[in-house]
């Protein structure tokens, strides 16, 4: 297989001093731990603008953009210590993802540390920017960013308790055009928060346009709409049966 990295000769010294740079800040990070000293916890500074990174680049936005992430990442641990996200100003944090992103808006690097480790947070507040973090960045490429979404639905039902935001994101997902490649599960998130909000009769309108479309070619996909469709069907007339009984008079 040919192989497509650039020598490492071929990389601007600006960059090459970034990452000796890095590793002996790491370095000296740890052998402070390891001799016993405690470090006071060093907030989160203000990034600059993803255009004068561009201009430190010197043509590796790529690698810049990858140096800024794991410099992100290293702010977790201090003195040995893993930082509790409680201690991170979210707001700071999200703006550093941006500038890293825009440097390279082919990763998905950023929207990774996104939704697999800064949603990690109990705090409310951080989890909700974080996933507007995940949703606006989704809409600049769906096509690369859509599992990221998912999860930060998943999360929005499970960790926040928040179904009407679950269910935004999983709306933002199933409305995509057919040209965004994604797995019919992807999709089919709306039809299941639906059916955790009682939405029975939404549930069922969307997946009868969806049976009578075009849309759904896979034998096995019109299978689990069709078994949804009956279970929708099927507690939408439960449930209207138990409001008659119910009703006074």
């Amino acid at each position: 297989m040919k192989r497509t990295e650039r020598p490492l000769s071929s990389i601007p010294w600006p960059i090459s001093i970034g990452f000796l740079v890095l590793l002996g800040a790491q370095i000296l990070f740890h052998q402070a731990a390891m001799s016993g000293k405690t470090l006071a916890y060093q907030p989160l500074s203000t990034p600059f603008d993803a255009a004068i990174y561009r201009a430190l680049s010197m043509g590796s936005e790529q690698l810049f953009s990858h140096l800024l992430a794991i410099r992100l990442q290293l702010h977790d641990n201090q003195a040995g210590k893993h930082i509790r996200y409680s201690k991170i100003d979210y707001d700071l944090l999200v703006n550093w993802l941006d500038q890293s992103y825009a440097l390279n808006t082919r990763s998905e690097y950023p929207i990774m540390l996104a939704s697999r480790v800064y949603t990690q947070t109990r705090d409310q507040e951080r989890l909700k920017i974080i996933l507007d973090y995940i949703e606006r960045t989704f809409r600049v490429d769906p096509q690369l960013h859509w599992r990221h979404l998912a999860e930060a639905s998943v999360i929005a039902k499970h960790r926040m308790n928040d179904l009407p935001l679950a269910l935004r994101m999983a709306e933002i997902l199933s409305s995509q055009p057919p040209s965004v490649a994604m797995p019919r599960w992807a999709r089919d998130i709306q039809l299941i928060l639906l059916g955790d909000l009682n939405e029975y009769e939404t549930a069922i309108a969307i997946i009868s346009a969806l049976l009578k479309s075009d849309v759904v070619n896979d034998p096995d996909e019109k299978r689990f709409l069709q078994e949804k469709l009956l279970y929708f069907q099927r507690n939408l007339s439960e449930f209207r049966q138990k409001s008659l009984i119910d009703s006074p008079g």
